[in-house]
């Protein structure tokens, strides 16, 4: 099928010929489609020295005409080293966008901060020469080759240290909390397509009831979930398969912590119908940071799509002066000195019994939270991913 390009004329060729990555600040385009990481991003780059422009764009559905003028002035205008992309936002279905970028022999860095398998949903359009994907995740590496990023490369989450820099307080107004979003409302509303479908149903229940709704399985894809199934299922089923898996099995993860600690919860009015211990949703931006050192002990449980990696919590709770007790995800070894610079556990069992130790040893809890804010302050910023994304760009299109 013949792909749509926009025409680049001789002039604008000549104008955008200029040499990237070379001896003066780099200089980013950020598509901003309200996810945190782009907006942190942003930041972080101009906290470098970068000069940086942002462009607002859609994070699902068509770009108005004024956004789509707005970003290829932005292109014209500003000649970065780069475009930064999180999730794809502001890439088309029909790859258009993408290959207007590699048509300027502009690279386009894509930052995949969630399950990429939803995200491309089979489309590889987007997938040119001059883009590269990174992936927060390493499961889903080999899944990007296959969708045709000849370059895929690993940089998990980091830290806005605009937003959570704050030394430890000795004492605490709140107690053990767990922060986040019971994920009821989304559940119900997939549960409602399942079942709907008899055979879809049948097959995922069977695959709850075998207890592959797991992250291992999860990052082999949705057939390695599922098992063996006597009738097949549609393209559409497999979607919302899939989105089942992710939204009930992390709802299930996150209802189980807090009724095994009996855990004081933050997040959205659902939870009222799982514990009394409840109180409404913070404003990421302005009242996480706080709440989070004024807690004890924080508890963090990481969704059924990240099979090694770590969320957000693992750097915003202890930068903002707060004590986390996360589960215990493997890329933890390499990102931290594990029980020395944070505290994990294999088990709620396990993690019952650390929070009454924790509860009952202050001097150890801000020992650990100092030592976690070293490493995170000296390795795990922002300002340190946009580097090593920059520096992948640069071994690859020079400068």
């Amino acid at each position: 099928m013949e792909q749509f390009r926009l025409e680049i004329t001789p002039t604008l060729a000549r104008h955008m010929a200029y040499e990237k990555f070379c001896d003066r600040p780099t200089r980013l385009l950020v598509l901003e489609g309200n996810y945190w990481v782009d907006q942190a991003c942003a930041r972080a780059a101009e906290a470098i020295g970068w000069e940086v422009v942002r462009a607002p764009v859609k994070m699902v559905g068509t770009m108005s005409r004024d956004m789509l003028k707005d970003l290829f002035e932005a292109v014209v205008r500003h000649r970065p080293d780069f475009v930064l992309s999180i999730n794809l936002s502001g890439m088309d279905v029909d790859g258009m966008i993408a290959r207007f970028l590699a048509d300027l022999k502009l690279p386009h860095a894509t930052w995949f901060v969630d399950g990429p398998r939803a995200i491309m949903a089979g489309n590889q359009t987007s997938a040119t020469p001059y883009t590269v994907a990174f992936s927060w995740e390493p499961a889903y590496v080999d899944f990007l080759r296959d969708c045709g990023f000849a370059d895929v490369f690993v940089v998990p989450l980091g830290l806005d240290d605009t937003l959570f820099k704050h030394p430890p307080l000795d004492d605490h107004i709140h107690p053990p909390t767990f922060v986040g979003c019971s994920m009821t409302y989304d559940a119900v509303r997939e549960w409602g397509f399942v079942n709907k479908n008899v055979e879809l149903k049948t097959a995922v229940d069977r695959a709850f009831q075998a207890g592959r709704v797991d992250r291992t399985h999860f990052a082999q894809g949705v057939h390695a979930v599922l098992g063996h199934t006597p009738i097949p299922l549609d393209e559409n089923a497999l979607h919302h398969a899939e989105r089942i898996f992710f939204i009930e099995g992390t709802r299930r993860l996150r209802q189980a912590l807090v009724e095994a600690l009996d855990l004081h919860v933050r997040g959205d009015g659902d939870w009222q119908a799982i514990t009394a211990r409840y109180g409404p949703p913070l404003d990421y931006h302005t009242e996480l940071a706080a709440y989070y050192r004024n807690c004890p002990i924080n508890l963090n449980t990481t969704s059924v799509q990240m099979v090694t990696t770590v969320n957000q919590r693992v750097f915003d709770c202890p930068a903002a002066g707060g004590f986390l007790l996360t589960d215990n995800q493997s890329d933890l070894q390499t990102l931290f000195d594990v029980e020395q610079e944070v505290v994990c556990y294999d088990t709620l069992e396990e993690a019952k019994e650390k929070m009454r130790w924790f509860l009952d040893h202050p001097k150890a809890r801000r020992e650990i939270i100092e030592r976690a804010q070293k490493r995170i302050y000296g390795e795990h910023c922002y300002q340190h991913r946009l580097k090593t994304i920059a520096g992948h760009l640069k071994g690859i299109y020079g400068g």
